[in-house]
């Protein structure tokens, strides 16, 4: 614990709280009181041991009691004594005010993930911080709790640990910074959106009524929480602080939260918010509804779908029947989360081996092994998105039907023969959810013949409707609130039919053919080839370079079971994207001609922040993209073409119109007024990492971060 309250964890400091510790109490032994302090029931429990004295003159039960603890807790941390412990990992790693608010934040969670399951509410609550505090005393205990939990995390797991400030008893002590409103508002959908579920947003304001209806700016903000747990409430501190410190109003939308609302709810719900606050110029939330200004912000999750209503911005000016919505005035992101490619995701390439081989299995050891991997596969049959194995079953009182004295009677009657009793058939799981119907693209691995030994049969109960099971023994799919319809894009890759695979198979055999044939061919040119492949990779180096993600996969704030857990309950049954493509998933994928014309950002990020890559490389890439536009609109206005350098003279009567060349020139003076500062800032804070804007109380570091001045 001394390395805890010092901030440096290390293996030294371990070993002298030990050598402290035993020498306090083998000094307690020889040299204190021979007798236990007169503390509550310790004198009666003395009085109680006396017959031990019989083997001891010398000694008092006390006392052996005393020294038998000693010598096991000694034995206990045998390693630590003899200098034989392992190293510490996270030593130097994080700056000692960020490490000691871990230590709180660790402890609160393994105490709230602890006292989950108790009920009622307010025994739950005080049993939280009954076990919060002694994990925080008791680290390495925390540490292994939470780290069990966190293998394979819950909905319910997730959500219990990060929303711990609304607990009352926490709600206490926590510093609110004051101000004079705070309200929560329900926005009806704009009526080009597809979805009819009001926004929940929430206002934070320092000023008055009359301040607020002359207000012309808005901080608009999503606040992070992995896309499934946190809503602008868990925020507060924070909002409040930007309310005050900025003196604009900050408006925080409380979005639909996976798996109950999967992707893309959440994106369209934010872009649906930021066209409400244009189209009304904020007069929905009392402000002036002459003209606004609006200034992005989110973080973690939150910032990646910041970033994504700056996109459909974008995109929506290249339809030209759409409506023309202005750019915020500035985007400023918190270690946003920008890149869902963790390299650890099955290809649909590899998912159609994988039935193929579920197809054509020859034996039924072979079928039964696969289809148990296959069920391993589908996260969304789970309570966990992370568990390989199938869940514990929800207990359920059934109503059993006793034999009636007719049923006697009329056995007897035809001498005793009965009927063989029927056998029940099989059922699949039936949800009671809307969207548990709709075929995911795990969901069609799972389809077997219905008849025979290897059928996909279940139970009786997996045939019963979830309605009557508590939300927290439901499967992810059952949580599935808002079904997307059929002629969704997400549905395009289920309904290739075999044809169309056994086409593409007969293709794909001529190919190799060809290639082997070409092979052949070339087969004199080998050592020549192998040769220039080895010139180029020792041109090329060969040192690795590990993603932060993975760099920091001891993060003590994210997890990476954690992340692809979130992924998973993100994404939801509806759709199997291509992370190192999609850049709606992975805003970081944007293409350059999209973030060429992103507004002013700022981004802050820990220096130890597993999503450290997101925000350097998000950076980078809106400044090439910036540099690379710039130079493209200079040799288009002198007449050069950006390709090949020749003369292409752009007349208003040849390649361009007038007011598209006036357009073309104002872009170009404006990139040229501005400077890569004005472009893109970027802070990063040393040895922090995850989730330091949710510590102000306990960093005091973290209040400091601002960006108005920025």
């Amino acid at each position: 614990m001394i390395d805890h309250l010092i901030g440096r964890p290390s293996p030294s400091w371990k070993r002298t709280q030990v050598f402290l510790v035993i020498i306090f109490w083998l000094w307690r032994i020889i040299r204190g009181n021979s007798g236990p302090p007169r503390i509550a029931w310790l004198p009666r429990f003395n009085r109680a041991l006396r017959w031990i004295s019989i083997y001891s003159e010398r000694f008092t039960p006390w006392q052996i009691v005393l020294s038998t603890l000693t010598t096991m807790y000694a034995i206990r941390n045998i390693d630590k004594l003899l200098g034989l412990n392992a190293p510490e990992p996270l030593a130097h790693l994080y700056s000692p005010s960020y490490y000691r608010a871990t230590w709180i934040a660790t402890g609160l969670d393994a105490g709230f993930a602890t006292a989950m399951s108790i009920r009622p509410k307010w025994l739950r609550d005080i049993a939280s911080l009954v076990f919060s505090a002694y994990y925080i005393l008791y680290a390495q205990e925390a540490d292994e709790k939470l780290r069990r939990f966190r293998a394979v995390p819950t909905v319910e797991m997730l959500r219990v640990t990060w929303e711990k400030t609304t607990n009352p008893y926490i709600r206490m002590v926590t510093h609110l910074p004051r101000i004079t409103i705070r309200r929560r508002i329900l926005l009806a959908r704009p009526s080009s959106s597809m979805y009819t579920r009001p926004i929940t947003v929430y206002l934070f304001f320092a000023g008055s009524e009359q301040e607020l209806a002359k207000a012309t700016e808005l901080v608009l903000d999503f606040p992070g929480g992995g896309f499934v747990a946190m809503t602008p409430e868990h925020h507060e501190e924070r909002l409040r602080m930007w309310a005050k410190t900025t003196g604009r109003p900050v408006l925080s939308v409380d979005y639909g939260k996976a798996p109950e609302y999967p992707y893309p709810f959440a994106r369209d719900e934010s872009f649906d918010c930021y066209r409400l606050m244009v189209e009304s110029r904020g007069k929905l939330i009392g402000m002036s509804g002459r003209k606004i200004s609006i200034i992005l912000s989110g973080d973690s999750a939150g910032g990646c779908l910041a970033v994504n209503v700056t996109l459909r911005i974008l995109e929506l000016r290249a339809e030209p029947e759409q409506v023309y919505l202005p750019l915020p005035t500035a985007v400023i992101l918190n270690y946003p989360a920008l890149d869902f490619n963790f390299t650890s995701w099955m290809s649909n390439e590899n998912l159609r081996i994988l039935k193929s081989e579920q197809q054509t299995s020859a034996t039924e050891g072979d079928l039964l092994a696969l289809r148990e991997v296959v069920e391993g596969k589908d996260h969304l049959r789970h309570v966990s998105p992370l568990s390989m194995v199938r869940d514990k079953k929800p207990s359920r009182k059934r109503i059993k039907r006793r034999s009636s004295w007719k049923d006697s009677l009329r056995g007897w009657m035809s001498g005793g023969d009965e009927e063989p009793p029927k056998m029940d058939k099989p059922k699949r799981y039936i949800s009671s959810a809307p969207g548990a119907g709709s075929k995911s693209t795990s969901s069609l691995l799972l389809s077997v013949p219905d008849e025979g030994s290897l059928a996909d049969a279940e139970s009786d109960d997996d045939e019963a409707d979830f309605g009557a099971v508590k939300e927290a023994d439901k499967p992810i799919k059952a949580r599935i609130l808002y079904k997307y319809p059929e002629d969704d894009e997400g549905f395009s890759m289920a309904k290739r039919t075999r044809s169309a695979l056994e086409r593409e198979q007969v293709q794909l055999s001529m190919a190799v053919k060809e290639a082997d044939n070409e092979a052949v061919k070339n087969v004199g040119h080998g050592d020549a080839a192998r040769k220039e492949v080895k010139d180029s990779e020792e041109k090329l180096g060969t040192r690795l370079t590990m993603t932060s993600r993975t760099g920091y996969f001891q993060d003590r704030i994210v997890a990476p079971s954690m992340m692809r857990a979130m992924a998973i309950l993100y994404i939801g049954p509806h759709r199997n994207p291509d992370f190192a493509k999609d850049y709606h998933i992975s805003p970081l994928l944007a293409p350059s001609e999209l973030l060429a014309q992103f507004p002013p950002l700022l981004l802050q990020c820990g220096e130890r922040d597993p999503f450290v890559d997101d925000t350097v490389l998000f950076a980078g890439k809106v400044r090439e993209a910036k540099r690379a536009r710039k130079r493209e609109l200079d040799l288009l206005l002198s007449g050069k073409s950006a390709r090949f350098g020749e003369s292409l003279r752009m007349t208003t009567a040849g390649g361009l119109s007038a007011p598209k060349m006036n357009e073309l020139e104002r872009e170009r003076r404006k990139l040229g007024r501005e400077t890569e500062v004005d472009w893109v800032q970027m802070v990063l804070f040393p040895d922090w990492s995850h989730g330091f804007l949710q510590m102000p109380t306990l960093m005091r570091e973290a209040r400091v971060v601002s960006w108005n001045d920025k």
